[in-house]
């Protein structure tokens, strides 16, 4: 597995649609399992303006490769978004898209202000921080593109399958450049192996917890993986990760999955419930109007019109 940033800026493009027949959309259906996924994965992929604006005052900043890499990846996975809620409309699920964006941001509230400077203190304290950074960057792409193939296989719609597949060619590319950098960066490097272990077994979380909340991190473990199948995609996904140097052994998302199972265990209703219920409406917070987090004060439709030349 070999990744050229040079060919990569060349070659870096919204994801390709072309012949996907978005006609077809409504005509097979999808569960509510399958619908809760698609809210989770494209509330995430339209949050990666955000993970980029953490990582952009940290040390990584610093490495040319590694910004460039960031710049194309940011606007691969603005597309990834955009098409899946265009789907999921398509389906018959209206929302307004920079509405919904705006809201999941609004409710993060005081908390991606404390996660901003943590990661930028954390990062400049700790020399090695990059290499946690990319390891974390090559179990989440794997981990999505995972996802991405067990939602196709579990909702058997072809529409769908089709535009995964498109999205999950551009997650590989993704993942070979944070696996390849994480392990160029680990190799040799004991103290970066150590600090690289002792922060994954500590802070890792699963790919969108955080802005998603605990349950609904389950709701989709759950829904996609709670199967042999799943499982062992999840200890294959770990095998893999645990190749890096200084991971030997290591199990994240298998012990994401047992966890899941363990609430579920213990509140049959956790997890389930938010599918059932079709819970993946996304409402602004009560006290936090979307308006004075994103500085805007009113509609394109409700703002006084404004003549060309107008100062």
């Amino acid at each position: 597995m070999s990744f050229s940033i040079e060919r990569y800026k060349e070659e870096s493009k919204k994801v390709d649609v072309t012949g996907i027949e978005w006609n077809q959309v409504a005509v097979h259906p999808l569960s509510k399992g399958d619908l809760f996924c698609l809210h989770y994965m494209m509330d995430i992929e339209n949050h990666v303006p955000l993970y980029l604006s953490h990582l952009l005052v940290t040390r990584a900043c610093m490495d040319p490769i590694l910004t460039a890499f960031l710049a194309c990846w940011n606007y691969e996975e603005l597309w990834h978004g955009e098409n899946i809620g265009r789907l999921l409309n398509l389906y018959g699920i209206e929302f307004d898209t920079q509405e919904r964006i705006a809201n999941v941001r609004a409710n993060l509230g005081f908390q991606n202000s404390v996660s901003l400077i943590s990661t930028m203190a954390g990062s400049w304290l700790l020399k090695d921080f990059s290499a946690v950074y990319l390891t974390i960057g090559a179990i989440n792409e794997l981990s999505t593109l995972t996802g991405y193939g067990a939602l196709i296989r579990k909702s058997g719609h072809p529409v769908l399958k089709d535009l995964l597949s498109r999205i999950i060619k551009d997650e590989r590319r993704h993942y070979a450049f944070y696996f390849n950098s994480a392990k160029e960066w680990l190799s040799g490097n004991e103290r970066a192996q150590k600090v690289d272990r002792w922060m994954l077994d500590r802070v890792w979380v699963p790919v969108g917890q955080g802005v998603k909340k605990q349950e609904e991190v389950d709701a989709l473990a759950i829904y996609l993986f709670d199967d042999e199948q799943g499982e062992e995609e999840l200890l294959e996904l770990d095998a893999t990760i645990a190749k890096l140097p200084g991971l030997s052994g290591i199990k994240l998302m298998s012990k994401a999955l047992y966890a899941a199972r363990e609430r579920i265990r213990r509140n049959p209703k956790w997890a389930w419930r938010l599918i059932e219920n079709e819970g993946w409406a996304v409402n602004p917070p009560p006290k936090s109007p979307v308006g004075e987090l994103t500085t805007r004060r009113a509609t394109l439709d409700e703002a006084e019109p404004v003549e060309a030349g107008t100062p």
